[in-house]
């Protein structure tokens, strides 16, 4: 009797500290991961990296700062009155402002400066965690990591991948694009979108069109956004010709 209680308790303190030790290990190894992505990108904020899709739909669910952002840009921002709208992917680097690091915002800046459209053409950015970030918000928005929607760079870090909550935060992400571009269409006379396929951002704006389709011209390309400045141009010209 006495032998068999001792085992009983011993054993839930095995469990215990097997749990700890593991808990311990993840958290160590998710330190190791935030800190190779602040040495890349410095602006990112250490709590606002989200490294597997289930920590980006905690923050969409719950996070105060990327939900007050949800609610302002929803409840409290107007476009202005342009000639152009862009959607426009996010990028790791950040911030995404000119003398950006991140090479398809370096791209995206030139190529609008050298077919002389600033006046004409706004830009919104497509985020998994913020939905849409308008350009005039790029230097004050919360500057987050959301590599954890990309799912080789989940499983190659030895983290969880969850396909189901991947899903939600691509349905979440695309409702609040779908009520942006309710709030927002009127403002310009064409909407354009251009992303890489397939990707994240694609799926996105898929998932606001299967809420309700707004008329946005696509214009998707294999071929990385951050390799070529021509291509960059292309599209951007693209939009100016119709």
């Amino acid at each position: 009797m006495y032998f068999q209680y001792f085992c009983n308790i011993m054993a839930g303190s095995w469990e215990d500290t097997f749990d700890d030790v593991r808990k311990k290990n993840m958290d160590i190894k998710r330190k190791m991961v935030i800190d190779n992505i602040r040495e890349k990108v410095p602006a990112v904020e250490p709590e606002l990296a989200f490294i597997t899709p289930s920590e980006i739909l905690e923050a969409m669910r719950e996070n105060p700062v990327i939900t007050s952002f949800h609610d302002r840009l929803l409840n409290e921002y107007q476009a202005p009155e342009k000639r152009y709208a862009l959607l426009f992917p996010d990028a790791d680097r950040k911030p995404w402002t000119e003398g950006t690091d991140s090479l398809i915002y370096r791209n995206l800046h030139t190529s609008i400066r050298n077919l002389k459209m600033e006046d004409d053409l706004h830009v919104f950015s497509i985020s998994p965690v913020l939905g849409v970030v308008p350009m005039e918000w790029w230097d004050t928005m919360p500057m987050y990591d959301s590599s954890g929607g990309a799912s080789y760079l989940v499983r190659r870090r030895g983290l969880t991948w969850s396909a189901e909550d991947f899903r939600e935060v691509i349905q979440r992400a695309g409702e609040i694009l779908n009520s942006f571009l309710k709030n927002n269409h009127g403002r310009f006379g064409s909407w354009h979108i251009i992303y890489r396929e397939p990707s994240v951002h694609q799926r996105i704006f898929q998932s606001s069109n299967d809420i309700r389709p707004y008329p946005v011209w696509p214009q998707g390309t294999r071929k990385s956004l951050a390799d070529s400045y021509l291509l960059m141009r292309g599209l951007i010209a693209n939009i100016r010709e119709g």
